[in-house]
């Protein structure tokens, strides 16, 4: 359609990347997390929760032809009718803009919500998935990204560190993984999928502290894990507007520095940001709280209730704890189809709902989870 294509270089390695531009601004010209384009954001807010894909639309076109045989026959009209291509909803990305995001508190008391963590993947467009990637491509990111943070201006993220796991000692390693700063060593899954070769050469952590033995960082970035990128934010309380923002900043200065190196994250303008596994493609967002349920979590229907209200549930040591100790991992479900903003405010809803029920409970009144459920 007029545009050309260009090979993208990375930091001179051979590791290329293939795009088409156009003779007008790519998608990619204005810093929206990835491949937005001008629209505005707000357009994105409207109607969120019914839009489907628009389907084909039809354009009907009437002309009427008249012909006239004689002074007794009636003017006679045909109607041609047109259909248009498939216009198929593009994925909507809000990472850049707090202010859209829900002032409701879900714990105003501070009472139940013990810490709040939300984090994103990225991909690295030109660059093969984790489970395929060589020694070198592995490398190659570490230092691309060990580059860019070093630039980072940000004062939340400029006196940070850059951290490869093949410099740490066995018990720096543990204690990292331990105080949920550091993605977990290799298991026999993780290996057989091909993300633990090479372990842990390529591997690395960047914390916005100095010292990440003697001080805890709120923003870090997992380099070469499952995804090229994870970036996350972690505080204890439960202010999720605040974690949005500083995680917002973050990818906003990792992106920035990542274009001026000539990179740019994997993003397609209908499914959103690519990732290694399916269940994260789209916004790749997971937006969790730990918070305290201790008598409504005993209910029977439970998780059907979270489920209802569009959240998962695990237990407080991740998705494979299948211990109760009345403190629950709550996150939003969708990733496909729905943008960051309104993944934050369906979980901040959701949250504040149970723990509404919480206290109902606390207080002695008798809770149907099944009946609250099917309201």
């Amino acid at each position: 359609g007029g545009g050309e294509t260009k090979v993208i270089r990375g930091d001179g390695g051979d590791s290329v990347s293939m795009q088409s531009t156009t003779n007008n601004q790519s998608e990619y010209g204005v810093l929206k997390s990835g491949g937005s384009s001008d629209e505005d954001d707000s357009s994105f807010l409207i109607n969120e929760e019914d839009e489907e894909f628009d389907g084909i639309n039809n354009n009907s076109n009437n002309t009427a032809s008249s012909a006239t045989s004689s002074s007794s026959s009636n003017s006679s009209s045909t109607t041609q009718t047109s259909s248009s291509r498939p216009n198929l909803r593009r994925h909507s990305t809000i990472i850049n803009n707090p202010l859209t995001v829900t002032q409701r508190q879900a714990d105003p008391e501070g009472k139940y919500i013990v810490s709040t963590r939300i984090r994103v993947a990225r991909s690295l467009d030109g660059v093969r998935f984790p489970t395929m990637m060589s020694r070198s491509d592995r490398r190659r990111v570490q230092r691309l990204i060990e580059e860019c943070t070093e630039s980072f201006e940000s004062p939340k993220l400029s006196n940070g560190v850059f951290l490869p796991v093949l410099s740490m000692t066995n018990d720096q390693n543990l204690d990292l993984i331990e105080r949920h700063l550091l993605f977990d060593n290799p298991n026999e899954w993780t290996i057989a999928a091909g993300l633990g070769r090479d372990w842990p050469d390529g591997r690395a952590l960047f914390a916005n502290v100095p010292d990440v033995q003697t001080e805890t960082p709120d923003f870090m970035i997992w380099v070469n894990e499952e995804d090229h990128l994870r970036i996350c934010c972690l505080r204890d309380g439960g202010d999720i507007q605040g974690v949005f923002t500083t995680l917002m900043t973050g990818v906003r200065e990792l992106e920035s520095e990542l274009r001026k190196r000539g990179w740019q994250f994997a993003y397609d303008k209908r499914l959103g940001f690519l990732t290694t596994c399916p269940t994260n493609v789209g916004t790749t967002m997971r937006a969790s709280v730990h918070v305290q349920l201790v008598n409504l979590g005993r209910l029977p229907g439970f998780a059907e209730l979270v489920e209802r209200l569009k959240l998962e549930v695990r237990g407080k040591y991740g998705e494979t704890d299948k211990q109760t100790t009345g403190v629950f991992d709550i996150s939003n479900a969708e990733r496909l189809g729905k943008s960051e903003v309104h993944l934050i405010n369906v979980m901040v809803e959701g949250v504040a709902k149970l723990i509404e029920l919480e206290r109902r409970l606390e207080a002695g009144e008798m809770i149907d989870c099944d009946e609250i459920a099917r309201e």
